[in-house]
């Protein structure tokens, strides 16, 4: 049986404090059989993986639903705020039913959602996947 070992640093004066969720449930954390480095870089504070075509979420982290507003515009609404409205807003765009160039633009963001419209180079148009990624 492998054992945990925590062995504190000898330049570091600060604490961790690891903390149960309020669950019922036993939780699991299996890691890999190598070395990782936890925290650092700049994780998305929200992305959704969309249908642009009726504006069902295929998969998601922090986004609890998407707004149609019609005329190919979105509104991405997240589950919890994002930290600052000075955000990247990254979004790409396919479509299974067209061979020309499409493109997709964010045309309001907050804390609270961003809204995004698709559209092809003359006019707006329904896509087939729209992918959205927020980092702050």
């Amino acid at each position: 049986m492998a054992s945990i070992k925590i062995q504190s640093s000898s330049s570091g004066g600060g604490s961790i404090t690891l903390t149960a969720p309020n669950t019922s449930s036993n939780r699991t954390v299996t890691l890999p059989d190598e070395d990782v480095t936890l925290g650092g870089g700049f994780p998305a504070q929200a992305w959704a993986n969309i249908n642009g075509t009726n504006g069902s979420i295929r998969g998601n982290g922090n986004v609890s639903s998407v707004t149609d507003n019609g005329s190919s515009r979105f509104t991405v609404n997240y589950t919890n705020s994002i930290s600052s409205a000075d955000c990247s807003v990254t979004a790409s765009v396919s479509n299974t039913s067209y061979s020309y160039l499409m493109g997709v633009d964010m045309y309001s963001f907050g804390t609270a959602n961003c809204s995004l419209r698709t559209h092809d180079y003359n006019s707006l148009q329904d896509v087939t996947y729209l992918s959205v990624t927020v980092h702050v």
